[in-house]
């Protein structure tokens, strides 16, 4: 199972009341958590070093939006985000793949992701598939 990112840190996790509305004041009887959720993948080269200087285009094959991270935080070096809960209208409750390619002029790395938001609630954004860590070659 696909895990996220700050490989797991949440901001919070508080709970909204039972019955409040989650995504628009159409929804009832959800329950969403207080939390921002970020998904990250990790680039190295082939000796398994941090690549720090990667540029990265997030495409959603099913729509052709190129995603921009809507959170970009502290991470680690060669950590870099793929999608967030900022992106929870880019998404649809099935699943969408995301092709995300990466260059730092020399070498490069193709790799893709999928992420769903899930109805009816569409609290946060979910991966779906995708690999926590690629190589630039």
């Amino acid at each position: 199972m696909p895990r996220f990112i700050l490989k797991s840190a949440f901001i919070s996790f508080l709970l909204l009341p039972a019955g409040s509305a989650c995504s628009g004041d159409t929804i009832t009887n959800c329950v969403c958590t207080d939390e921002f959720r970020t998904f990250a993948v990790t680039v190295v080269d082939e000796a398994g070093q941090p690549v720090s200087d990667a540029i990265l285009t997030r495409l959603n094959l099913r729509s052709g939006q190129v995603l921009e991270p809507t959170w970009l935080g502290l991470l680690e070096p060669g950590v870099y985000v793929v999608a967030d809960d900022g992106h929870l209208d880019a998404f649809s409750s099935e699943g969408d793949v995301v092709r995300v390619t990466g260059t730092n002029g020399t070498i490069s790395f193709s790799a893709d992701f999928e992420f769903a938001s899930p109805a009816p609630c569409r609290c946060h954004v979910e991966q779906l598939a995708g690999p926590d860590t690629v190589v630039m070659r």
